[in-house]
């Protein structure tokens, strides 16, 4: 009995071969005319590439070998246990260890230097003008006046100045002149800043001469605390007080050392770009006298730098004795140069 596993074999007879060859000779047969039946396939023709010169290329120069910087020098990095808190510092660079940036705390820490701010530029002011007036009728009066204040600022110092004279001459028809006024009155104050405040002290020396004043002569020295306020660029407010020591000589010739407190005030007020105002007392005070000034001026501008003046001054002493007090005021105009 046969496997059934095995492929079974399939005999071909005498009869099945000559039915297979006449199908082969048939299609042989007929394979000529089915050649010509099929179409010739077309190529499509490509252009010719045309290909152009190329320029030469000029030999490129062997560029030197450029030096690599040295490493860097990094000191060995602390052990580290492991867990322990990582600690950054702007001012000490962290080392890398095994991933996580360290930084050794056990030195000193460098200084941080930070640049100084720079200095105020210097800042000079001046304010100088002067009058001449003429009177004419039975007695011909010719009166010169002059003022003028300078500061100059820098950082937190300033020193200023100011003067002021009046000399009047009186002239009688058909005789001589003489003098009927003459006096100035000066001084110069250093202020300085020890803090950013709005607080300084200050130091200043006065002179004054009035030829028929209840003090002929004065020189004084007067320190003190002051404020200044300055609500906005060109405007102002000055108050200043403290004690000081006044060497003096009376008409009949007598010296006088006393001691004395002084109390002053000023106002810069600047209206608009071409009017300001000005505005400052003074009140000095001893045992025998008590000598107050008083200016005010309205300033208009005519030019960059010169300005008309019209000014008001009162100036008086009140003696403690039996002497008459002394008391003066005049209203000027002219013209006053600012820069």
């Amino acid at each position: 009995m046969p496997d059934p596993q095995l492929p079974r074999t399939t005999r071909l007879t005498s009869r099945d071969v000559a039915r297979l060859t006449l199908v082969a000779a048939t299609v042989l047969a007929h394979l000529p005319a089915l050649a010509q039946t099929v179409p010739p396939i077309e190529q499509d023709l490509l252009p010719e590439p045309v290909i152009a010169p190329v320029a030469p290329v000029a030999p490129v120069a062997p560029v030197a070998p450029v030096a690599s910087p040295p490493a860097p020098t990094v000191a060995p990095a602390p052990a580290v246990r492991p867990g322990a808190p990582v600690v950054r510092s702007t001012s000490r660079p962290a080392q890398d260890v095994d991933g996580l940036a360290v930084v050794d705390l056990s030195g000193p820490a460098p200084e941080e230097r930070h640049p100084e701010p720079l200095p105020e530029a210097p800042a000079i002011r001046l304010d100088a003008g002067f009058t001449f007036s003429t009177t004419t009728g039975a007695s011909t009066t010719r009166r010169y006046a002059g003022d003028g204040e300078v500061e100059y600022r820098y950082t937190r110092t300033e020193i200023a100045g100011a003067l002021r004279f009046n000399r009047e001459y009186v002239s009688v028809a058909g005789g001589g002149s003489s003098v009927d006024s003459d006096e100035y009155d000066g001084n110069i104050a250093w202020r300085t800043w020890l803090t950013d405040n709005p607080f300084y002290g200050f130091i200043s020396p006065r002179s004054r001469y009035n030829r028929y004043g209840y003090f002929r002569s004065s020189q004084s020295l007067r320190i003190g605390l002051g404020r200044r306020w300055e609500p906005q660029p060109g405007n102002s407010y000055t108050l200043e007080a403290g004690p000081g020591l006044r060497w003096a000589r009376q008409q009949n010739g007598d010296n006088v050392t006393e001691g004395l407190y002084t109390l002053s005030a000023k106002m810069d007020v600047a209206v608009s770009e071409s009017l300001g105002f000005k505005f400052a007392v003074v009140d000095e005070r001893s045992t025998r006298e008590n000598y107050r000034t008083l200016a005010a001026s309205l300033r208009s501008r005519l030019t960059d730098r010169v300005w008309l003046k019209l000014e008001y001054s009162f100036r008086r002493a009140f003696p403690f004795d039996a002497a008459p007090s002394n008391a003066e005021s005049s209203l000027d105009a002219g013209l006053t140069y600012r820069f």
